[in-house]
């Protein structure tokens, strides 16, 4: 029996609009609990883990900023090697280094511009410098119920200015812009409210997104007010019905060649499922399988009846 949808984050929302088949085969199984052991048991790709990287060193950096230890870029670059070995581990680790003996280091090289960027924005230059003294770094594994749905979608930073709670999400892989991004970050308020650890006034909060992009990190803001946040509740409860959809879609036999293919070949060279995929000798080629496939299954069930 599949298993009912209830998990909603902007990454199994960015999964779904990218390619559904994707979505089904890193999340759909994952709905009853969600730890490190499930975490690790989802084939990760090498963006991800950078991101998760990033993540940590990020706030393992900013914990010690706060108690007066300030990194060297010695140190910088020493956390991000030890933090990326161990997330890619030996065997891939050595996998890498024989097939591009170079590419590890530039990796961790890219990573650490990237943090130092990340520092010089204006936010991050404000808490170095004490503008900001109150501030949180949150766990993004934490759920808040919203109805039959749990929204994963904690802000990576919490800080207040005056009588204002700011929600900060960072985005390291700083995906095209989208129509409903004001939603999916206005998401963190209902998040917040949902918690009860933070006022459940509307006009207390502001959201914040930086997204790096091109080198650069850009800063994006927005005002939260009551029809918005109705809004934002709304696509979450979209894009659920959507997820079950598709998991009904596979039926009682998990049958995922029924599963949409993405519609961007963009997506198909950094997917981690690319080997098992139809789609690994031309997503346009394997669509045209699949249409014939369900085309002949459609015929099928006329036939019978």
């Amino acid at each position: 029996m599949n298993q009912l949808q209830t998990m909603w984050s902007i990454s199994r929302r960015k999964s779904l609009i990218n390619c559904p088949r994707e979505y089904v085969l890193r999340y759909s199984s994952n709905q009853t609990q969600y730890n490190k052991q499930n975490i690790k048991s989802n084939k990760k790709s090498l963006e991800d883990i950078l991101v998760t990287c990033l993540r940590e060193v990020m706030i393992e950096r900013l914990e010690d900023q706060k108690n007066g230890i300030i990194w060297s870029k010695k140190m910088i670059l020493l956390k991000l090697k030890m933090s990326l070995e161990f997330e890619i581990g030996k065997k891939g680790l050595a996998k890498i280094k024989a097939s591009l003996p170079k590419f590890f280091d530039n990796l961790i090289l890219s990573a650490k511009k990237q943090l130092e960027l990340l520092w010089n924005t204006n936010i991050f230059r404000r808490i170095s410098n004490s503008k900001i003294k109150r501030w949180s770094c949150l766990d993004r594994k934490k759920s808040a119920p919203n109805e039959h749905i749990d929204i994963y979608c904690s802000p990576d930073l919490v800080f207040q200015i005056q009588k204002k709670w700011n929600l900060l999400r960072i985005d390291f892989l700083g995906e095209k812009s989208n129509y409903f991004e004001d939603l999916e970050a206005l998401a963190m308020v209902n998040w917040s409210i949902e918690n009860g650890n933070l006022p459940d006034l509307i006009d207390k909060f502001q959201v914040h997104v930086l997204k790096f992009r091109n080198g650069k990190w850009l800063y994006q803001k927005f005002i939260p007010n009551k029809n918005l946040l109705q809004q934002s509740k709304q696509l979450l409860e979209k894009d659920v019905i959507q997820m079950n959809n598709l998991v009904e879609k596979m039926g009682p036999m998990k049958n995922l060649s029924l599963i949409p293919l993405s519609n961007n070949p963009h997506f198909c060279k950094k997917c981690s499922f690319k080997k098992s995929c139809p789609a690994k000798n031309g997503l346009e080629k394997a669509k045209n399988e699949q249409f014939l496939l369900e085309y002949n299954l459609v015929k099928e069930r006329f036939l019978s009846n």
